[in-house]
Parts: C-alpha cells; structure tokens; sequence
C-alpha cells in the first residue's frame, strides 16, 4: 500500500482573503511590538548623584559639625571628598533616603541625603570649600560648604513670628534660621540711629535652598519701611535702608515669597549698620 502525504492547497483565488488575513494579525501585533520596544528605549539607566544643598548653610571653625547633604540619587554614596587639598576635613558617615513632603518637587526639595562630619582647624579664616560625592553611578557636581568663626553664627530661636517675640539680632551678626512650615514668618528686631544705614542679606538660593526670601524692614509702628524680593543676578534679598529716626526699635520680617516652608527652607541673615 503506497502512503501518500497530505498536502495542504488553497486555491488561487482565495489567496488574497489569506493574505488580508495575515495583514490583519500583523496589524493586531504591531502595536505591542512597538510597545515592547518602546519600553527598551524608556528604561533609565541610574543618575548620577545630585547634592541640593548642604544642611545646616554654614558651619563653625574649630569644631567638629555635622551636616546633611540633601539631594537626589545619594543612598548609594560611599565617599565625599574635597576638590582641591585643604586641612579641613570631611568624612562621609552615613547614606539613606527621605520622604518628600506632599505637593513637594524631589528635585527641589532632595529625596535621600549623606551625613557627613565636617572639622575645619581653628587656625583658618572663614571661607568657602567644594566637595563632590561619589555612588557606583558617578560623581556629583561640586557643592560648596561653608564655615564661618565662633561667635559669628547665631541660631534663630522660635517663637519669633511677631513684634512681641521678635528675636533681638545685633550688627555684625549671621543668623541661621529656616522657615519650617508654610506661611511661617521670623521676625527680627535692632535698634538704630537716625542717618544710620542698615544692610541687611539673605543667603538661601545661592547656597541651594528652595526658599524663596521676601525681606521686610518695618518701623515701631510696624509700617512698612522697605523691602526686597529678589537681587541683581539672583533670587536672595538684599536690603539697604537709611533709617530715619534716632534710638528706635525697628523689625525685620522673613518670609517664603510663594508662603512655603519645609525641613530645607534654611536661610542666613546677615544685619549691619553703617
């Protein structure tokens, strides 16, 4: 008995039915083929770590302190070091991520941060230092950390919200303080004499804080002397006022210009008169 095989025949004039077919599962396919590829093409590789701002703005010669560097991408870090040769020292201590604030932007605000101890010899004059930091996806930018004498630096103390509990700053003084909370306000009081000039600034923004000062100088009354918002060639206030009247008490008031505050809303306030 002769085995035959068994072959499949369509007929010629049913190929174009077959074909429109075929056609139509292609085209059903395409889609999640693309997809697939398009996924590929998506996937990030890991960024780089990205410091934000070092945390507190400034610290103390002669003194061992501790600072945080805030910013993305820094739970992987395993070394901070200088840029350049110097005898302070910096040593990296620990690595971890943080919780964004609700409606908060990681990008502004930082979503890890490294601690790190911070020894400037009490030889050294006040100055400015860059670091970089180091994870298996590369190295940071350079951030500067500063650091200032004893004596110099003093901490804002809450509460300081109105004119009754304005914290007392004397000429010549830095404070660090920060608005911790939305719609915070610290309020600061000197005195001063007719025909003296008062300068005061805040450093925030350049140092990479996310606050945005407003800068207010009042009078006893509580009236409305001057203010500043924003500085030429940045964002921080600058404020510069010749004070009208001889042995009064005058106030300043710092705010976020859009009512915002949180754990990195930090500022440096320096006030003089001239």
């Amino acid at each position: 008995m002769k085995s035959s095989a068994i072959r499949t025949h369509v007929a010629p004039w049913r190929w174009p039915a077959v074909c429109l077919a075929c056609l139509a599962v292609l085209w059903r396919l395409a889609p999640v083929a693309l997809a697939a590829d398009k996924d590929k093409k998506e996937e990030k590789k890991p960024e780089p770590p990205r410091v934000i701002v070092a945390l507190p703005l400034a610290s103390v010669i002669g003194k061992t302190n501790l600072v945080r560097l805030r910013g993305n991408s820094l739970s992987d870090v395993t070394e901070v070091r200088w840029t350049n040769e110097t005898p302070a020292t910096i040593s990296f201590r620990a690595a971890s991520k943080l919780d964004v604030p609700r409606d908060a932007d990681a990008r502004v605000v930082g979503d890890s941060q490294v601690e790190v101890a911070l020894f400037v010899p009490p030889e050294m004059p006040s100055g400015t230092n860059y670091f970089i930091v180091r994870s298996t996806n590369g190295t940071s930018a350079p951030h500067a950390l500063r650091w200032v004498p004893p004596g110099a630096l003093t901490d804002e103390k809450e509460p300081n919200g109105g004119y009754e509990k304005a914290q007392l700053i004397a000429s010549g003084m830095t404070v660090h303080g920060s608005i911790r909370e939305d719609a915070d306000v610290d309020v600061f009081r000197f005195e001063g004499k007719a025909g003296q000039w008062v300068v005061a600034e805040v450093q925030a923004m350049r140092l990479g804080a996310p606050l945005d000062p407003v800068l207010t100088l009042h009078g006893a009354g509580g009236y409305v002397l001057a203010q500043s918002d924003d500085s030429a060639g940045h964002r921080d206030a600058t404020l510069r006022f010749r004070l009208p009247t001889d042995r009064a008490r005058y106030y300043l008031s710092l705010v976020d210009s859009l009512n915002r505050g949180g754990p990195a809303y930090e500022y440096l306030l320096s006030v003089r008169l001239e």
